[in-house]
Order: structure tokens, then C-alpha cells, then sequence
């Protein structure tokens, strides 16, 4: 079948109007031609030329088991159709026996973009809704075909038990919190040869590793799963489909899994990476580049939110005669420490950067003029009343200038926000030091 050149003939059953009209504008915007056709129920299905229905789009909002019978109703009329049940009931153990009946996909209700966009690529994408029956090529690649959607190890976890469950009955599924801990388990439960305990270990330290076979007794199986952050469990399963247990735990999908998990291993690199590029070497606060960039990200976000944002310009009063008297690496220190106490005074949405020197920058969120003098002046009270010390023994007191800016009125756009805090920060300086200032006020 080749159907990216002939469009996609899709039924919709029972479906309101709004989730026909999304499924359409959807349609038409990402390009494929296709057909619809409407029902509103089930049994008006007996008259539509079913050889050539692609997909079913078909609401149920009853119970699993009588949805379930719908499914294999349908998926008899149209044997070689995908079905795609949509409902705001979401029941994991229905939906569990729903695709043992032949169903191809879910989506729940109301409409998310993203999941729509899955489910027509793979509708576009693979042929497996010609094969007529589940089977684990089919599992594997519903449930395993965006590989880049995966954010974590416990994702493609999650989604190997789902798969896991279409075929075997799980029944012991022990979570171990370390490695150590399941090993010293192990060594009660298992009488393992020096050969397959090696094989485990190096199983536990392959990062493409997701899924390990201890032993297979007829059609009981045990084996390992990794489930993040160094937890693991240990599962006894039974296979209660007509597949071989090679068949459902194949090559194919172990494949997969080590494409999903280097997908996910690069992406984090390049996250770290990023981070990196974006972090303060010193305090190991966030730097300019990340400023600007927040920065950038509320002022498009008050287009259409209107939430006001305000900046503190923060300068460290008399800093220059720590560095000048004790050197650089305890001004470092100090500034380090000085990282801390800022980050303790601020809520958790509030965002604190070096700006250079002994300058930084507090971005807050949410916040209107009051409430950003109020956090400016915790925070200087906070810095007034800390004991910082120079090589930890010498006692020093610091104190500092705060100036405030608020979007949009003090400034259009990033760089006119911190010039115009940077301008209030100076004219903090020039009154006294130690002060907070806003245009003409001054806070003591």
C-alpha cells in the first residue's frame, strides 16, 4: 500500500463537532490529502466500502469493556483499517485490553496538536495497519516510533512496560533503589556462574542497555529493567499471547530501545553542553547569554500574557578593595558566598545572573514595582546582616546597590532594561551606597 500518493481515507464515528473540525484544520495544514467520511454510531458501518478506510477515528466514553467490544466490532468490519478510539475517560487497564482487540492508537479528550501529529505520522509513516492483528513488530513501532519524544530513561521504561503488558502477564515486579542492593539480592534468588554474573555487570553498565533475561522456564520469564536513576526492577512475567517469547523480545526491539536511548544520551549531552554556555564559571549562577535570553522570552511572552516583569541591578558596594587587599581567589570565594545569600532570598520563579564583576542581576518574574522593592530591600537587609569572612576566619561586612527596572515602563527591550537598572543602580551609589532606587526614590 502506498498511500502518501493516494491520501488517507478516514471514518469518524460518534465524534462532536469540534473534534471534527480540529481533526480537518489539522489535516490541512500539515499537507496530506485525504478523505472524511462521517457516522454517528457504529452501526451505520455495515454500508461503507470498508477496503478502503485507513483509519477509524471512534468516541467511546463507556466503559472498557463495552469499548473494547465496539473496537473488535469495528476492527471486523474493517479489518484493515487503523483504529483510533478518542475519550476523555483515560482507563490504562481498558486501554491495555482495547489494543489486544486491535486498536491502533489513543487520543484523549479535549484534542492536544501533539498527540494528532503523532498519530498521523504514523499513519502516514508505517504500513503495519494492513497486518490485521497485534503483533510485536506493530507494538514496537506504535509505541516506540518517535524516539526523540523520550526525555528520560524512565520514559522509554514506562513505555517498555506498556509494551511488555500487551503480551505477558507481570506477575512479581520487585524496584530495587542501587545496584548493590539487587546484586545482594540476587545472590540469594539465583545461583549464578561467575560467567552470568559478569554478563549482569556489564549489562548494568551499558548505557544502550535497557532490558536484561535472567532465565526463561517454559513461559515464565525474569529479566531486569532499568528504570533511572540507578533504580532497577526485577520481573516475573508469563506469556499469555500466541507469540514465541524470542518473537516479543526480539533483536528488533532491542534495537529500537538503543536508538531511543542514544537519542536520549546525545540530547543530554547537548543539554549539558548548553548549560554550560550558559553558566557562570565562578558562582555558577546563569551569565549574560542566559539573561538575555529570559529576558527575550518575557517580553514576547507580555505580548499576549501582559505579566509584568522587573529587573534589580545589584553592585557590590567597595568590592574592589577585597581584591586589591586579599587578591582575586577570595574575592571569588566572596562572590560565591554572595551567590548563596541572593539565592536564598528569592522565591522559587525568581532568576538570579553574574553580570560581570561583582554585578548581578535578579530577574523576578510576575512581579510589580512594590513587590520587586519589597524582595530588593530583603534582599540588602539579608546581605547587611550576613557574616561573610575573608580565608574563613576574618570577619567582613558587605553591603550593596540596588536599581530597578519594570517592563515595559522603564525600558522596550532587553537591552534598554539594563541600562535603565544600571542607570538606577549608579544613582543608588551616587545617594549613599547600600540603598535601593527606582527613579526619583529612594528606599533606605
Amino acid at each position: 500500500m502506498n498511500k502518501k500518493s493516494q491520501g488517507l481515507e478516514i471514518l469518524l464515528v460518534g465524534l462532536d463537532t469540534f473534534s471534527i473540525e480540529t481533526i480537518r484544520t489539522f489535516l490541512q495544514e500539515i499537507g496530506p490529502t485525504f478523505r472524511l467520511t462521517f457516522l454517528n454510531d457504529i452501526t451505520e458501518i455495515k454500508g461503507i466500502e470498508k477496503n478502503k478506510i485507513d483509519a477509524v477515528f471512534f468516541y467511546s466514553n463507556r466503559q472498557s469493556q463495552k469499548t473494547i467490544q465496539e473496537i473488535r466490532k469495528i476492527s471486523i468490519e474493517c479489518p484493515q483499517s487503523a483504529i483510533i478510539l478518542l475519550s476523555s475517560r483515560i482507563d490504562y487497564h481498558g486501554l491495555v485490553g482495547s489494543f489486544r482487540a486491535g486498536l491502533f492508537d489513543f487520543l484523549s479528550l479535549p484534542i492536544e496538536e501533539v498527540e494528532l501529529r503523532t498519530i498521523i505520522y504514523r499513519l502516514q509513516l508505517h504500513e503495519v495497519i494492513q497486518g490485521g492483528q497485534w503483533n510485536p513488530e506493530r507494538a514496537v513501532l506504535h509505541l516506540f516510533s518517535r524516539p526523540e519524544s523520550f526525555s528520560s530513561i524512565e520514559d522509554i521504561s514506562v513505555t517498555l512496560n506498556q509494551y511488555l503488558n500487551l503480551f505477558f502477564n507481570l506477575e512479581k515486579h520487585i524496584l530495587y533503589s542501587s545496584e548493590f542492593e539487587m546484586m545482594g539480592d540476587f545472590r540469594t534468588k539465583f545461583k549464578f556462574t561467575p560467567h552470568q554474573e559478569k554478563r549482569i555487570k556489564r549489562f548494568l553498565k551499558d548505557p544502550l542497555g535497557l532490558f536484561f533475561g535472567l532465565r526463561f522456564i517454559k513461559n515464565e520469564f525474569h529479566f531486569l529493567i532499568k528504570t533511572g536513576d540507578e533504580k532497577f526492577s526485577y520481573v516475573v512475567a508469563n506469556n499469555l499471547s500466541d507469540f514465541e517469547t524470542h518473537d516479543i523480545l526480539s533483536d528488533y526491539l532491542n534495537n529500537v530501545l538503543k536508538t531511543s536511548l542514544s537519542i536520549l544520551s546525545d540530547s543530554k549531552k547537548r543539554e549539558q553542553t548548553r548549560l554550560l554556555s550558559l553558566t557562570d564559571e565562578v558562582t555558577g549562577l546563569f551569565n549574560q547569554r542566559k539573561l538575555l535570553e529570559d529576558l527575550d522570552f518575557h517580553i514576547s511572552k507580555y505580548q499576549t500574557q501582559k505579566d509584568h516583569f522587573t529587573l534589580l541591578f545589584i553592585d557590590i558596594d567597595y568590592f574592589k578593595n577585597v581584591n586589591d587587599q586579599y587578591g582575586h581567589v577570595v574575592g571569588s570565594q566572596l562572590l560565591i558566598d554572595m551567590a548563596q545569600v541572593l539565592k536564598k532570598q528569592l522565591r522559587s520563579h525568581d532568576l538570579v545572573y553574574r553580570y560581570g564583576g561583582d554585578e548581578f542581576i535578579v530577574l523576578l518574574p510576575k512581579s510589580n514595582l512594590t513587590e520587586s522593592k519589597n524582595i530588593a530591600m530583603r534582599i540588602s537587609e539579608a546581605v547587611k546582616g550576613a557574616d561573610f569572612t575573608i580565608e574563613g576566619t576574618i570577619p567582613y561586612k558587605l553591603s550593596l546597590s540596588i536599581g530597578i527596572a519594570e517592563f515595559p515602563h522603564d525600558g522596550q527591550n532587553a537591552k534598554s532594561m539594563i541600562e535603565f537598572a544600571d542607570k538606577m543602580m549608579y544613582l543608588s551609589k551616587k545617594s549613599g551606597r547600600g540603598k535601593v532606587f527606582h527613579i526619583s526614590e529612594v528606599v533606605a
